[in-house]
């Protein structure tokens, strides 16, 4: 029997995608500086005010409502950004991943032809 729900490994690199592609938007200077500004400072405000959900006391549920309050600001910078520039970083995050994926593991790898000797 499985007692505890295990998080699926998609969740955590969802959650990573969502970061990048949100720290690549602040950097963007096509995307609203009130945005900008906005989001991520009442996200910070929430982490560093005292009163929280779940106090920082009891420990990792206090740590996880601060990263629901990242992951919630991230999602709502994306939300508000223009959609052209978020699908132009999302096509970005996407090439690059994939390239990597792609790439040789190291740099020692010969390419040759070979033939079966019997």
């Amino acid at each position: 029997m499985n007692k505890g729900k295990r998080v699926s490994p998609g969740i955590w690199s969802e959650m990573w995608r969502t970061l990048r592609l949100a720290w690549r938007l602040l950097g963007d200077p096509r995307v609203p500086l009130l945005v900008k500004i906005l989001i991520p400072g009442l996200a910070l405000f929430y982490t560093l005010l005292p009163i929280d959900v779940a106090p920082d006391l009891i420990p990792l549920l206090g740590q996880l409502d601060d990263l629901a309050a990242l992951i919630i600001a991230a999602r709502l910078l994306i939300e508000m950004s223009p959609p052209s520039v978020v699908a132009e970083h999302e096509f970005d995050l996407f090439e690059s991943s994939s390239r990597r994926s792609q790439e040789p593991p190291s740099e020692d790898v010969i390419e040759a032809d070979y033939r079966i000797l019997e």
